[in-house]
């Protein structure tokens, strides 16, 4: 008998919910539209008029009903929101439907119309909405979303301000990579980008469109872009192209090569080959002369880190001397020799005795928050103090690479080199995490790890150490931390970790390349079109990082750069200790896709352009390249610092690599 009453009270409690439903969906009539890559949008017409729907890939709902309308409007100080509905809607063809409306806000006509359209061969769709009013409606902005409340868990990544968040507030959206949000459930089992059509002039500060931002909270909001800031002028006809792209395909490589490639297609993305600063020898040939006289140069010690600062970043040092006694190699000029076995031989005088090296060497007192100073050896990267793992294998692999150079060169065996970098990988090997990632900082006086990160320095390096050394166990280790890798990092679209300088929790783009190396290695071992999958989709996932197009009201080149760090919003070019021009030419050469060839070409003249071509620091690179958003105080047109030390280093050593430059 109680289980029949509980049974019947479910019975009832089951009809109630279908009967609120019902009510909201009027005579339930819909307008379906369909293509053939198995997309479906079900248009559902309520009591109020027509709603969003159900949006369905392979017979499988990305949420319950959407029933309240098509877009809001919301009351930046009370939060009402209000959603409206369309009167009139008509199916144009088998995959397009248009709607249009109108309200009555606070005494201003609200009028709008609305086109939903489906790719004919594409998990794809475009939302363009379109809006007036009669006279200025101020405290109003406009809300546009594919949906209106969640049911399943959902996660959202907007570069570089969301990474695998459950709530996200973005005001302003500025205009970093492509615009807008990778939503995705926790297991991948479907994942969407919803973004602004990167041909329109988006987010420009100069009009409306910069007043834009973006909100969401799992279970709660749908992601949806609010658009006006709190002011809609009569007489403006206002319109959002938006995108939907949606991927079923279970898991990081198949999702984010699948969705990206359909947004190559819809927004006929074209890389511009029209930038034509130097050729590499003309770049090479300018780094070579200026480098001979740079002031940066501190005799005995190594390169100050850009101009202006009192340290020498020791962690670059073993990879400036590789690439100096490779100019050694090439020009036959000693002072690159000397240059290389000084900077290896100061580098290792800090070495700790657990092995582990100290990364920075001031040579003027610092003051430091708290009234904290440093002088000599110390591991404070700016003010985030602590042993850097990630810099170890970076000094470990280019102090055996060089000994290893020297030895096959001259015969020379130093020893000393080859003992401290064994030495400072024990350390390293010691500090792997349960997950199998690695820390990216270990506290100084208790040796408390941070939670793993990418490492990417680390990932490229332990294979080549392990063919240098002949340790094999290193690619045991490996393997570990390519388990952390697909599930930790790729599996939640999640990159941090790459800034020594910066919390590990740091959200950046230039580890991704360092996992692109990663993977074309090991697919040059093994041979295995899974880790050339593998790469080809982190390349993919790059291009969301990075801006899409010339910015109308930016002259210096804008495509093809990206935000630098979430600290510190600047367009950069640089290769951050990664090998991306090197990656993307392997990446065609692999695939005989053109766009990675295009892309190879267009990162090397943008760096290219960041070269100072004359004064103390010719031959140097800026750090940025432009600020859109005047964060910096220089202008659209910010360059920032002058850098000697690594992002010279990073691109000369592509082009000799990659055979592109020859002795002057």
């Amino acid at each position: 008998m109680k289980k029949m009453m509980v049974n019947l009270s479910i019975g009832i409690a089951l009809l109630s919910i279908c009967s609120v439903v019902a009510a909201a969906a009027g005579d339930g009539k819909t307008m379906v539209l369909e293509n053939r890559a198995g997309m479906k949008w079900e248009l559902l017409r309520t009591t109020s008029g027509w709603a969003l729907g159900t949006i369905s890939l392979h017979a499988t709902s990305v949420e319950q009903p959407a029933t309240n309308g098509l877009l809001a409007l919301r009351n930046l100080k009370s939060g009402e929101i209000r959603w409206l509905s369309a009167s009139l809607a008509k199916k144009v063809n088998p995959r397009t439907a248009r709607m249009s409306g109108q309200q009555d806000i606070d005494g201003v006509m609200f009028s709008w119309q609305a086109e939903v359209a489906l790719r004919d061969d594409l998990a794809a769709a475009t939302f363009t909405v379109s809006w007036s009013v009669d006279k200025d409606l101020n405290g109003w902005e406009v809300c546009l979303s594919y949906h209106d409340g969640l049911t399943n868990d959902w996660r959202v990544q907007s570069y570089p301000w969301a990474g695998n968040s459950e709530e996200v507030s973005i005001t302003p959206l500025r205009y970093s990579g492509i615009p807008g949000v990778l939503v995705y459930r926790p297991d991948l089992s479907l994942v969407l980008l919803y973004a602004i059509d990167s041909n329109s002039d988006y987010l420009n500060p100069t009009t409306w469109t910069g007043k834009t931002s973006v909100f969401f909270a799992d279970r709660r909001t749908a992601p949806q872009f609010r658009l006006g800031g709190g002011h809609l002028a009569a007489g403006t006809k206002y319109q959002m192209p938006l995108q939907l792209f949606l991927s079923d395909a279970g898991d990081f490589t198949g999702s984010i090569t699948g969705i990206m490639q359909s947004w190559v297609k819809v927004n006929g993305y074209r890389v511009d080959d029209s930038l034509k600063v130097r050729t590499p020898q003309e770049a090479f040939d300018l780094m070579l002369d200026g480098r001979r006289q740079m002031q940066s140069w501190k005799p005995g010690i190594g390169y100050e880190h850009h101009r202006g600062t009192p340290f020498v970043y020791i962690g670059n040092n073993p990879y400036i001397a590789y690439f100096e006694y490779r100019l050694y190699e090439l020009t036959g000029d000693k002072m690159w020799r000397e240059r290389a076995f000084e900077q290896i031989d100061f580098a290792i005088k800090g070495q700790q005795a657990g092995g582990v090296f100290n990364t920075t060497y001031y040579f003027l007192k610092q003051g430091r928050p708290g009234g904290q100073t440093a002088e000599g050896f110390c591991s404070w990267d700016w003010d985030h103090n602590g042993y850097k793992l990630d810099m170890n294998t970076w000094m470990v692999r280019y102090i055996l690479q060089t000994w290893q150079l020297v030895k096959e060169k001259e015969g020379v065996d130093r020893q000393d080199w080859y003992k401290a970098a064994m030495a400072s990988l024990r350390w390293v090997l010691a500090q792997q995490n349960s997950d199998g990632g690695f820390p990216q900082v270990v506290d100084i006086e208790s040796g408390a790890k941070s939670q793993s990160v990418v490492t990417g320095r680390t990932l490229v390096a332990l294979p080549i150490i392990a063919k240098i050394t002949g340790e094999s166990r290193l690619l045991r280790v490996s393997e570990k931390q390519e388990q952390f890798l697909r599930q930790n990092v790729e599996g939640h679209f999640w990159y941090t970790g790459q800034h020594p300088d910066l919390p590990p929790g740091d959200f950046e783009q230039d580890s991704i390349y360092n996992v692109v190396q990663y993977w074309m290695d090991k697919y040059d071992r093994t041979g295995d079109k899974k880790d050339l999958s593998e790469a080809v989709a982190n390349a993919y996932y790059a291009l969301l990082y990075w801006c899409p197009k010339q910015l109308s009201w930016v002259k210096n080149p804008t495509q093809g750069a990206h935000t630098e760090q979430e600290h510190y919003n600047q367009y950069s070019v640089y290769n951050y200790q990664n090998r991306k021009i090197q990656c993307l030419d392997r990446l065609y050469k692999a695939t005989g896709n053109p766009l990675f060839k295009q892309l190879w070409n267009r990162v090397m003249q943008l760096n290219f352009y960041t070269q100072v071509a004359d004064g103390p620091y010719k031959g140097s690179m800026t750090e940025a390249i432009a600020d859109p958003w005047l964060e910096r105080g220089g202008g659209f047109e910010f360059r920032g610092q002058p850098y000697t030390s690594e992002l010279v280093t990073d691109l000369m050593l592509q082009l000799l690599d990659m055979k592109l430059v020859a002795k002057p």
